[in-house]
């Protein structure tokens, strides 16, 4: 395999922007942005604009070839052949109006940005072969090309960024000539962004029919293999193989579900999906292969895959209904439960079909994709709903709506109910779903309260009991690199991340935040050996002076001396942080421990 010449290079660039130019104008666009990005160490204002160019220019990079491929396709000649460009054009400009100046805070920007993105990159897949005239055999040829040269571009980007790298760290080192680090970056965009997105689409196919039919006059031939040996043998003996061992460990935990009747932990959909979508991958390649390869291996996964896959969508229902049951929507499960109706409809269809049109997995796929972020019943609408929903049925069981407006509960809430409130409503705020909400609060209704605000809503319900309380405070301290600690005289030492969080893993060693937030509780294999008060520490930083959020503390109030029933402990922290109220309750600590026995 030789990698491209400089003359190919040029030539080719120049042909891409001959036939692709809107494609290429957004891809250098979007390499421009993110060299800028680089260049300004992402302030935030330099951010949030130039984050909002990239993100556009790589969904209408896509967007823009879809466009092309319809003029392509259908022969279009002017002028309409410049409808599909203007409404490209407009899709795209209609989508980075609706990124909005916050949105750079709001992980629903990520969500929307992805599955826009994955319909726009389908829609290259399938677009051309959306008549009925076009055979499945042709859609598959096309798409193991597009697949190909992808893999390849990749290749061949890798290389030559490798390659450059060295050369300028050589320069550098060599010459002394002090190089900015920021050169790497500029660098893997323009070869990802300009060169790798030229050479994929200098390989674009330029016709879109592969096999042709044989006249009367013409003896049937048996065609040739689409399928290299290399190609063959990833398929057949990798990553069938692979699939294979994949889903007879998920079988092998469903046998399990059913002997213990325990129902499954959250990332058993996450693994269900996964799994899925690599089988279906290997699927893909494999469809073709069982008109090349008689062997039981190929034709027995063509044939039983759905009926395979069927069991583990039962699964994953169940997975995701009983998060969904315990705490409701929110945009990630509400994806995962899409992705699941989607995977059924692919395993019934092909079940039920004689065609076995693959199609079908493409477009159904950039169907669901759509849906599940534009629209009434996206998942941000869902969310927004099933969490108002949870909230209110909690204050009307509690006796606290009187007029539409939330008045303080007459009984202390139940733990648990008092919990759902508190992160529902930070849930609300955090995800800018608080419109339904603010008028009970007596708010306007495009109030988005910030974690301090939403604190003071929830004390203002009278609800004390809500773990945790009270206003967040940050301590910072300055020193946090290559600071030696005297560790005689101790037996372990911990680097230390602990955070508060629901009763550790069975397997877990090491530091967690207790429930009442008070101490920070030593853990081995899950079970509890020692807790350590944190009182006297915070209490130690206000005596001093310490306000409640403070950067660059002197490290000498970094350290804290305590015991605990069995066990004593000096704790060193880099940062850690609380919420403020009666009795301050531990958010997080990062830092270093040093244990002993009591002596």
């Amino acid at each position: 395999m030789k990698l491209p010449s400089i003359p190919y290079l040029g030539a080719a660039f120049l042909e891409v922007w001959r036939r692709f130019p809107l494609v290429m104008l957004a891809a250098t666009a979007g390499a421009i942005a993110l060299m800028v990005l680089i260049e300004h160490n992402f302030v935030h204002d330099v951010e949030v604009k130039y984050s909002q160019i990239a993100l556009t220019c790589s969904l209408g990079l896509s967007t823009f070839l879809c466009a092309a491929l319809v003029i392509e396709k259908w022969k279009l000649k002017m002028p309409a052949a410049i409808i599909p460009h203007l409404v490209a054009a407009g899709l795209v400009a209609f989508y980075y109006a609706s990124l909005h100046w916050n949105d750079f805070d709001n992980d629903n920007t990520v969500l929307r940005f992805i599955a826009l993105n994955l319909a726009a990159h389908l829609g290259v897949a399938f677009i051309p072969y959306l008549d009925k005239a076009s055979s499945v055999e042709d859609f598959w040829e096309y798409n193991k090309q597009l697949f190909g040269n992808f893999v390849v571009g990749a290749f061949y980007s890798g290389v030559i960024f490798a390659g450059l790298s060295i050369a300028i760290l050589a320069v550098n080192e060599l010459f002394h000539l002090d190089i900015s680090e920021k050169i790497y970056g500029h660098l893997f965009i323009l070869i990802a962004g300009i060169f790798n997105t030229t050479y994929f689409l200098s390989h674009f196919p330029k016709e879109f029919n592969f096999t042709t039919e044989p006249t009367d006059n013409q003896a049937i031939e048996t065609p040739p293999s689409p399928y290299t040996t290399s190609f063959k043998n990833l398929t057949k003996f990798i990553l069938i193989p692979i699939a294979i061992i994949y889903f007879l460990i998920l079988y092998a935990f469903s046998t399990k579900i059913l002997v213990t009747w325990e129902l499954p932990e959250g990332w058993v959909g996450k693994l269900v999906l996964g799994f899925s979508v690599a089988g279906i991958f290997t699927y893909l390649l494999n469809y073709m292969l069982v008109k090349y390869d008689d062997s039981q291996l190929v034709k027995g996964y063509r044939r039983w895959f759905f009926f395979i896959l069927l069991p583990m969508v039962a699964l994953l229902f169940v997975a995701i209904g009983r998060r969904i049951s315990d705490y409701g929507v929110t945009e990630a499960r509400y994806v995962v439960a899409t992705s699941g109706i989607w995977l059924l409809l692919m395993s019934l269809y092909f079940i039920a079909s004689k065609k076995d049109n693959i199609k079908f997995i493409p477009i159904s796929l950039a169907f669901f994709a759509v849906a599940t972020v534009v629209g009434p019943f996206s998942a941000f609408q869902a969310s927004q709903r099933s969490q108002t929903s949870r909230l209110l049925a909690i204050f009307e069981k509690n006796k606290m709506l009187k007029d539409g407006k939330l008045i303080p509960a007459a009984d202390t809430l139940e733990q648990a109910e008092a919990e759902q409130v508190r992160s529902g409503i930070e849930y609300l705020s955090r995800n800018d779903y608080f419109e339904k909400m603010a008028p009970m609060f007596g708010l306007p209704k495009d109030s988005v309260p910030d974690w301090q605000a939403t604190d003071l809503l929830i004390s203002q319900l009278g609800i004390t009991n809500a773990k945790p309380a009270g206003k967040q405070c940050y301590i910072d301290f300055k020193e946090r690199n290559q600071r030696e600690m005297a560790v005689a005289g101790y037996e372990l030492v911990y680097q230390v991340y602990a955070y508060e969080q629901s009763k550790p893993a069975a397997d877990f060693t090491g530091f967690a935040v207790s429930e009442s937030g008070m101490s920070l509780q030593y853990y081995v294999q899950g079970v509890a050996q020692d807790s350590f008060d944190f009182q006297p520490f915070i209490q130690k930083l206000k005596d001093q002076g310490v306000e409640c959020s403070s950067s660059e503390q002197p490290d000498s109030l970094s350290y804290f001396r305590t015991s605990g029933a069995g066990m004593e402990a000096v704790f060193h922290a880099t940062n850690f942080s609380y919420y403020e109220g009666d009795k301050p309750t531990l958010r997080e600590f990062n830092g270093q421990v040093l244990l002993r026995k009591k002596q």
